[in-house]
């Protein structure tokens, strides 16, 4: 019997400390992931049923925004450049017999992460602390002010908040400022009816869940100011008036309270209010759960979004910047994620952009193909199952006035290529066939869709300029051009994968390698040194784009038009401080006519007008990478494209940005940002990270590409591939891979190779190498294997009949023969020496799918 009590107590103590550790470390990480800011910044913070957008460091929002049972939000602003100018909220303090004063107009320094802000404001009488959190599973958010008494005597603190709870719709934006409302003393609840359509007949409530409210107040008047001087409480003494806006008598609805408590020197007087939105006949369960239930709904979405930042995968540099940045941007991507009809999908913003785009899915699904299959599969499956009854693809999905609507991409769409080129992207880390298989269809149709715009000198026209998705110009684009070349190369990899369409995939080839020699013969203006594009009229668009950077990025370009291409994109569009402009020159004012504009472009600096864009670096880094500039690459990397690196720029603040605003004539502009927390600047990012320091990803396979900064030690990071999730390490010192090996064993191939059997870890060291090793091909390897006592190294390859193999292999030692299929090969053979070592490139006509090679040295 004492054993069995020693036991019980030995196992609950076991428990725990278990379910200490478990808990430090979540607040271990919180630590590490949040950071501390001062200045003047925008913030934008939300979950998957409610975001939040400030200006200027106010503890009050522009924008809330509401995602069920529709996306709808509250937001009095009339002016998109002058938003940061209406407050849809305002809070008022009174100590003792003191005036009342409005805390709306201060700037609060704050603790921030992607998921939740801490504000707080220090004087000698007061201390002010507001929380804005969110719930994992319910459509709210909860909000915690805690005001302290730093003085030295007793005094009554009243404090009073008001919400305008009155929408406006998605995409027409149109204001529904009507409802009736109702106030409920459980839990001191003010619920704003809307009996409209356009808002899907929701609901939005207030509920109390602190500190109990002396009075309140139902009746708003959608004054946007922070301050104003006609406000009731503000200009009367006592309760609120308590009035209700009946059926008979709807009106502006508002959610407004006082509260007041007396404070002892150093009390503390604590409000929560829950605010969310629901379906009118939901919202009384749903605050009865949330009040039981909101410190509960808190922590799980705290623990999802650093569990997906920390836990589920690994990042580790040694570089706190590098890393730290690494895991915020894991976290924007489990943040920026919203409700919409069903189904949780990535979106855009926190509180901006209430619609779906599967552009800017699929792009920062190319970096969370490296360590979040689960979701890409999802993303992937989505985009699917809201195409057409032709399967053609959608570009956008969203509420509008009182259905969902889909808009469909054109054949001009560059969805059409980013949909392939990420669905092989995923083939190529997961294995994944049967979803493969699946989505084939869709993928077939984006090639017959983009096939229209295809000219008969295989140069791919498009209406809109580079990647933007506003302008009409119809004419040929370099970068559509790009994209097509690549993406037709991709659907050649998942063809060959499935068994599907294998009579036309040399014919496929074939017309993927004249459009990326079309490329250079085409765009390449050799004065300008650059990939221009044309008008319809045959003239040259004078404008540099930055997607002409993808033609080095995905190996269409020699040695020596990527070094002139960088210098010139050094040249023309590169800001040392904060990037790479998007276009240059800025006059696309003056281009509204010709390139079919309205005023979306924006003014000069700003948004398509050569503002900053979050893939402009990533691409521009990419590009110092691929041409083996990987050092400043990283020095840019870490000056533009991280946290530290944003926040310590000019004007800067912590933020993955939409757009940067390069306006070096007003230094109150120059470098600030827009929209600090952009999706797929946090993809980017990722991206960026992995094709630095790891891995290199082409048509046919993933091979690593290892690379360390002076004085770095090591790098460490979660790679899926082939379905598997390994733990890559690098160490070592040099340029070459001095060994390779998976869990413990020695294999001679950077190119993963098709089986990984059951791998958990791959070693690379780098130094001088000590055997001949696959440094990249253009097809998948099947094996790869050096024998110490015959010095040979036996390669299979694997991919279609007529496809033209480039593989290089690098060694310490020159090669004697070089066998493939079993006859000795004299031609297409490359032999350079280089830093001691040797280059060998072989190129080949697979005549029968697999390939031999045998090298004796």
């Amino acid at each position: 019997m004492n054993n069995k009590i020693y036991s019980v107590k030995f196992s609950l103590i076991i428990f725990i400390l278990i379910l200490g550790n478990l808990l430090f470390a979540g607040d271990k990480h919180d630590r590490e992931l949040a950071v501390h800011f001062k200045g003047d910044s925008k913030i934008e913070v939300g979950s998957a049923y409610a975001g939040l957008e400030f200006h200027h460091s106010s503890i009050l929002p522009q924008r809330i925004s509401f995602y069920y049972p529709v996306a709808n939000s509250i937001d009095l602003s009339t002016d998109y450049w002058r938003r940061d100018t209406t407050y849809v909220m305002r809070a008022g303090l009174k100590i003792g017999n003191g005036s009342k004063h409005w805390l709306g107009d201060e700037k609060f320094e704050y603790d921030l992460m992607p998921h939740t802000v801490s504000f707080v404001k220090t004087d000698k009488q007061k201390s002010v602390n507001v929380t804005y959190e969110f719930c994992k599973n319910k459509p709210a958010m909860v909000i915690t002010y805690v005001l302290t008494n730093r003085s030295d005597k007793k005094e009554e603190f009243e404090f009073y908040t008001h919400l305008e709870t009155s929408l406006k719709t998605c995409h027409t934006y149109a204001l529904k400022d009507t409802a009736v409302t109702e106030f409920d003393n459980s839990g001191n609840t003010i619920y704003s009816d809307f009996n409209d359509g356009g808002t899907q007949y929701a609901q939005v409530f207030a509920a109390n869940s602190g500190l109990v409210p002396s009075s309140y107040n139902t009746k708003g008047n959608l004054n946007s100011s922070s301050a104003p001087d006609n406000d009731y409480w503000f200009t009367h003494d006592g309760a609120l008036p308590g009035s209700i806006l009946t059926k008979e008598n709807p009106g502006i609805p508002a959610a407004e309270f006082v509260y007041k408590q007396e404070l002892l020197p150093g009390g503390k007087m604590t409000i929560v209010q829950i605010v969310g939105s629901c379906r009118q006949e939901e919202g009384r369960d749903m605050v009865k759960y949330l009040l039981g239930n909101y410190k509960q709904e808190v922590k799980d979405y705290e623990d999802f979004v650093i569990g997906k930042s920390f836990t589920e995968s690994n990042w580790n540099t040694g570089d706190k910047s590098i890393d730290h940045s690494a895991q915020w941007a894991k976290a924007i991507l489990a943040a920026n994620q919203h409700y919409i009809d069903g189904e949780i999908a990535p979106m855009p913003c926190p509180a901006e952009y209430n619609f779906y785009f599967a552009h800017d899915v699929l792009l920062t699904d190319l970096a969370a193909v490296n360590f979040d299959l689960p979701r890409v599969k999802r993303d992937l499956k989505f985009i699917a199952e809201h195409s057409d009854s032709n399967k053609v693809i959608p570009h956008a999905y969203y509420w509008k006035d009182s259905a969902f609507v889909t808009e469909f991409a054109s054949s001009d769409n560059w969805n059409n290529f980013w949909f392939i080129i990420t669905s092989a992207s995923y083939l190529r880390h997961s294995g994944d066939k049967e979803l493969l298989k699946y989505l084939y269809p869709y993928l077939s149709q984006s090639i017959k869709n983009a096939m229209k715009t295809k000219k008969d000198d295989n140069v791919m026209w498009s209406y809109r300029p580079d990647w933007w998705d506003i302008g009409s110009n119809f004419g040929p684009r370099a970068y559509m051009t790009i994209l097509f070349s690549k993406a037709l190369k991709d659907f050649n990899f998942i063809s060959f994968e499935l068994g599907e369409k294998t009579e036309v995939l040399a014919a496929n080839d074939k017309l993927a390698n004249k459009m990326g020699a079309q490329v250079v013969n085409k765009f390449w203006d050799n004065e300008k040194k650059y990939l221009m594009n044309y008008l319809n009229d045959g003239s040259e668009d004078p404008h540099y784009y930055i997607g002409s950077l993808m033609a080095i990025n995905y190996d269409l370009l020699d040695k020596e038009h990527t070094t002139e291409l960088l210098q010139t994109t050094k040249n023309v569009l590169l800001d040392k401080k904060l990037g790479v402009y998007t276009a240059f020159p800025m006059d696309f004012t003056n281009y509204e006519k010709i390139l079919g504009f309205s005023d979306e472009v924006g003014m000069k600096y700003y948004y398509f007008n050569g503002g900053i864009w979050p893939q402009d670096n990533a691409w521009y880094a990419l590009a110092l990478s691929k041409n083996g500039m990987r050092q400043e690459a990283l020095d840019f990397v870490k000056t533009t494209m991280t946290l530290e690196g944003i926040t310590n720029g000019p004007n800067g603040q912590p933020a993955m940005y939409e757009v940067r605003i390069p306006n070096k004539d007003d230094s109150s502009l120059y470098g600030s940002v827009d929209k600090p927390q952009f999706m797929w600047a946090g993809g980017w990012y990722l991206y960026t990270l992995y094709h630095l320091y790891g891995i290199d990803e082409n048509d046919w396979n993933i091979s690593f590409s290892p690379f360390l900064a002076s004085g770095q030690k090591a790098c460490a990071f979660s790679l899926c591939a082939s379905g598997k999730t390994l733990q890559v390490k690098i160490s070592g010192k040099g340029k070459y891979i001095k060994s390779i090996k998976y869990d413990g064993k020695s294999i001679s191939t950077a190119v993963i190779p098709e089986n990984l059997n059951n791998t958990k870890d791959v070693d690379i060291v780098l130094g001088n190498p000590e055997t001949p090793y696959v440094s990249e091909t253009n097809s998948k390897v099947v094996n790869s294997t050096y024998n110490k006592e015959s010095k040979k190294i036996n390669i299979e390859l694997n991919s279609f009949t007529g496809h033209t193999t480039v593989t290089k292999i690098i060694s310490p030692k020159k090669p004697k023969t070089v066998n493939i299929d079993g006859n000795k090969v004299m031609t297409s053979l490359v032999i350079e020496k280089k830093d001691n070592n040797f280059i060998i490139i072989l190129n080949s006509k697979q005549t029968a799918g697999k390939e031999l090679i045998d090298i004796e040295f």
